[in-house]
């Protein structure tokens, strides 16, 4: 059987548009609620520390709450929804495990590092988070979520040291923005 050059390459073409799509169709199920869910936690909890700075440890520790229940509710109904049952469940004990020891090495590196104040603390735990993005975005091949981690991580660092007095506001909108849009992008551009 003879296939001209053509044939292969239009052949080729169609299987990796077929890549793409499923790629895209996974990264659609759990991405998009989870970055939507994470950008207006994101948003709220910085705009509040900003003008309640006295509690902002308390807004932070409700959004992580607020964060941890409702990322479980999105993968637990979103996980029917994914076009390769077995494959993302063993994924996503992966992500979740990288999740909870990330967790573990940013209090270990806030022992270790001793932030003098709770913006250099923020920052670590804001860069460390986005580190995560960045480490499963070149896990899976999603390049947005590197491009995502690295952009609010720059953004962290530019609030952190031009921007001190409207750091959190900052993070709420560049941060939380920034997770919020790509959400939506991917929710409205991806189906």
């Amino acid at each position: 059987m003879n296939i001209s050059q053509e044939d292969a390459r239009e052949s080729l073409s169609k299987i990796q548009g077929v890549m793409v799509q499923t790629h895209r169709a996974i990264a659609s199920a759990y991405a998009n609620p989870l970055l939507i869910l994470w950008g207006v936690l994101w948003i709220t909890a910085f705009t509040a520390a900003h003008f309640y700075a006295d509690y902002d440890f308390h807004i932070f520790m409700a959004m992580c709450a607020a964060g941890g229940v409702g990322t479980l509710v999105i993968c637990r109904v979103f996980r029917s929804k994914v076009p390769i049952q077995d494959t993302s469940s063993r994924i996503g004990r992966r992500v979740a495990l990288l999740w909870i020891l990330l967790y573990v090495y940013v209090v270990i590196w806030l022992f270790l590092l001793a932030p003098f104040n709770g913006l250099q603390c923020n920052a670590v735990i804001s860069t460390a988070a986005m580190f995560g993005y960045v480490v499963i975005g070149l896990w899976f091949g999603s390049y947005f979520m590197v491009v995502l981690g690295l952009i609010v991580t720059v953004a962290t660092l530019v609030g952190f040291y031009f921007l001190t007095s409207y750091y959190c506001l900052w993070m709420a909108l560049i941060g939380g923005g920034a997770m919020l849009g790509t959400g939506l992008y991917i929710r409205l551009h991806w189906r």
